[in-house]
């Protein structure tokens, strides 16, 4: 694949997907929280305007109006010549501050569901929106929203002044608003009595509030656009692009086991760049490791071939078929060797040195693998040549021992026992070389053959083995094994041990040789279980 070729193969990354829907989100934001912040601090400002303003004119309209006039007016409703300046003073603040209205009333003190009107004065110019009202015109404030009524009483009963901003729609579905300041006035011994409202229209203003607020949208928008296209090229250049040419280059060498040269194009001098340089490195060392591989398991490979034929050759070089001898039909013989490894260091073997004599033979090298098996076959070579000299099981094992001392600088051993069976008198001859004890079983009943140990085979020159003796009859069965039986462990590091052996032989009295092995073998794997083994597992049976 070429590199223009694989550039073109590029799909939609999910990386720069993601990673451009998070600037447009934030940007979004950002747009979002200038308008509102502009528009926040707009309406603000023009409120904390209007606020003072009215207070300032309440206060003002408040200077011309007396207590004790206000309870005058109140109770008898006739306006004088007093009350005519009084209104016209009020008026002319309304006219010259461009007030929608100056109302003085009595809430009913109550329930506030009315109020009595004692002053109120509007301008000419919203005359036909807003209703006038005439010294001792009721007005029923059930209309008034609730928030109205909760801060008319607390002006009333607690003095507490206010300012309200309504904001509604005309007919025309325009938006339109008035704000309004309520003072409390009081008589001469301080008693609040009736209040004074002070509302102008803030339509100007709301206005001029859509414009600000058309204005600061246009340019937190186009703001906003231009921190996203800086952002999501900033992004793309020195984030998305690069992860995406070491992503096409990470595939290119999955496909071909090279580079195409694309990470040159990487130029950050940040920890994006250190990445490209590491994959470059990292593509180095895959190289020489594939090569390394490659060699490594063609070796492997020659290795396992040899081993596999190693193995073969140590198989065929033990006795192996059953019967043992077809000849001969007054006993039964078989054995059998699992290595742990492709090769094991067990040995095992049986020999008839005549009519009248059969040797059989059990051994255990120490370690395993091919220094094992190579040893192994020498001891079986030297215990085979032994026998054809007609010597016996003393002897054979003097010999062999000093035999494999020699040149032994593996200091490697092994564990042997060896035992010569003469048919016409029943006496077995044996020696034991630091081996595990056979079972034997005498007229039904089965025990181990305990003997003095000897050293065993290839520890030390010029030893002299002690050689045992015992008379079997017919019906005698003699199993000898490794100690890989013995020392077969479960996956609670537990031996099989002695008297699990024991109890699988007693189960095997009426077996042949063959069926005996494969019973105890049951018996030792279901109690391995599923851990490994670790040993190799010889095992022969004789019966007579």
């Amino acid at each position: 694949m070429t590199k223009k070729s694989q550039l073109k193969q590029r799909h939609v990354s999910p990386l720069a997907v993601k990673l451009l829907l998070a600037a447009v989100a934030f940007g979004l934001l950002l747009f979002l929280i200038i308008v509102y912040m502009g528009y926040k601090h707009f309406s603000s400002v023009f409120t904390n305007q209007y606020t003072r303003m009215t207070e300032q004119f309440a206060h003002i309209s408040a200077s011309y109006i007396s207590g004790e006039q206000i309870s005058r007016y109140a109770t008898r409703a006739i306006a004088d010549d007093e009350y005519n300046g009084i209104y016209q003073k009020l008026m002319e603040i309304t006219n010259v501050a461009d007030l929608d209205s100056i109302a003085v009333t009595v809430p009913e003190a109550i329930r506030y569901e009315t109020q009595s009107y004692v002053f109120h004065t509007v301008n000419a110019r919203y005359a036909d929106r807003i209703q006038t009202y005439s010294l001792g015109s009721p007005e029923y404030l059930l209309t008034k929203s609730k928030k109205s009524i909760i801060n008319m009483k607390r002006l009333m009963q607690l003095g507490k002044q206010y300012t309200e901003y309504n904001f509604l729609k005309d007919e025309k579905g325009n938006r339109t608003g008035t704000v309004m300041t309520a003072l409390p006035l009081r008589d001469q011994y301080n008693n609040i009595i009736a209040m004074l409202s002070v509302t102008k229209s803030i339509d100007e203003v709301i206005a001029v509030q859509m414009l600000y607020f058309q204005r600061i949208f246009m340019v937190a928008l186009i703001v906003t656009l231009v921190f996203i296209f800086l952002y999501g090229f900033s992004l793309w250049r020195m984030i998305i692009r690069p992860i995406l040419l070491i992503k096409s280059e990470t595939s290119f060498f999955a496909a071909n086991n090279k580079l195409s040269g694309l990470l040159k194009k990487i130029k950050n001098h940040d920890e994006i760049g250190s990445l490209s340089h590491a994959f470059e490195d990292m593509s180095e060392q895959i190289n020489r490791y594939i090569t390394e591989l490659t060699t490594v398991t063609a070796e492997k490979e020659r290795i396992s071939t040899e081993l596999n034929l190693a193995a073969k050759i140590q198989l065929e070089s033990l006795p192996k078929g059953y019967p043992a001898f077809p000849e001969r039909k007054d006993f039964d013989l078989f054995a059998s060797m699992s290595p742990a490894k492709e090769v094991g260091g067990d040995l095992y073997d049986y020999m008839l040195v005549d009519d009248d004599h059969l040797m059989l033979v059990v051994g255990d090298v120490s370690g395993k693998g091919v220094p094992a098996a190579l040893f192994m076959m020498t001891a079986k070579t030297l215990l085979d040549s032994g026998s054809k000299h007609d010597l016996s099981p003393k002897e054979i094992f003097d010999t062999t021992n000093n035999q494999l001392c020699k040149g032994n600088e593996s200091d490697l051993f092994v564990t042997c026992w060896l035992g010569i069976l003469t048919f016409s008198t029943g006496e077995l001859r044996f020696v034991n070389a630091g081996h595990p004890y056979p079972v034997l079983c005498h007229d039904g009943n089965f025990s181990y053959v305990k003997t003095s140990p000897n050293f065993v085979l290839g520890g030390m020159e010029d030893i002299s083995y002690k050689e045992h003796s015992i008379n079997l009859v017919k019906g005698d069965r003699l199993f000898v094994y490794t100690d890989g039986v013995t020392e077969a462990t479960d996956a609670n590091k537990e031996l099989f041990g002695e008297d699990r052996l024991l109890s699988a032989i007693q189960k095997t009295g009426n077996m042949n040789a063959p069926d005996t092995l494969t019973s105890v073998r049951k018996d030792i794997d279901e109690f391995v279980g599923e851990a490994e083994q670790f040993d190799d597992i010889t095992m022969l049976q004789f019966i007579w």
